[in-house]
């Protein structure tokens, strides 16, 4: 029966390996050598493993490939996760975790914003000094009868606004005097618009109305003349 040698994994032969038949030019199994092992069903349980590559032997080019396309993979994927986990932006917080920032009324107290429309009153309020009631005021402040003891620095001053009912608190500052009258300032915030009338009241003094226009345009309420 014809022999020959097979090559190794890189084509080339080795002097010493056993020879093997030839395949058979008939159809069927090939012929087994006197001095092979008898053939056993792949896979069964029990079996023995093949033999070891010979040493020097190489793998083939295309499990090689393979394989480092899979551990290629496998990199990128173990990359990928650990940027979402511990990347920056990554959420690291619990479920039990909550939002943590300024709270309603923790921070500084803000200014009321006025509402659409609403305007300032400024105003004066003047004593005048007569012969009944004398009055004079320097820098420092104001001298005046025991008659006119309820005018003076705090005085309060009160606007009610007709249309609506709303009631407006002012409070009298000292601005100067001289030898014959002492002069006040007040104001008025956040007046509502479209009234048709507005009342300034100075407590057990009567009241004074006015009109839009006029509180605009600025307050002098003049007392002894």
């Amino acid at each position: 029966m014809p022999m020959h040698y097979p090559p190794l994994a890189d084509g080339t032969y080795r002097y010493g390996d056993e020879p093997r038949p030839l395949p058979s030019p008939e159809p069927g199994p090939d012929p087994v050598s006197p001095n092979s092992p008898p053939p056993t069903a792949p896979g069964l349980p029990g079996d023995a493993p093949p033999p070891a590559a010979p040493a020097g032997s190489s793998r083939p080019r295309g499990t090689v490939a393979a394989v480092a396309v899979v551990g290629g993979l496998a990199l990128v994927v173990v990359a990928v996760v650990g940027m979402a986990l511990f990347g920056p932006g990554a959420d690291r917080s619990g479920p039990a975790d909550t939002i943590r920032g300024p709270f309603p009324g923790s921070g500084p107290a803000q200014a009321p914003i006025p509402g659409p429309g609403e305007f300032t009153v400024d105003g004066t309020f003047t004593v005048v000094s007569t012969p009944a009631d004398p009055v004079s005021g320097d820098r420092a402040g104001c001298d005046m009868p025991d008659s006119l003891s309820d005018i003076g620095e705090g005085t309060p001053l009160t606007l009610v606004e007709d249309h609506t009912g709303r009631e407006i608190d002012a409070r009298l500052a000292y601005d100067g005097g001289d030898l014959s009258s002492c002069m006040f300032t007040f104001q008025f915030p956040d007046v509502t618009p479209d009234g048709t009338l507005y009342l300034i009241e100075l407590p057990g003094r009567g009241q004074l109305v006015y009109t839009e226009d006029e509180l605009r345009a600025g307050v002098d309420i003049s007392l002894g003349r």
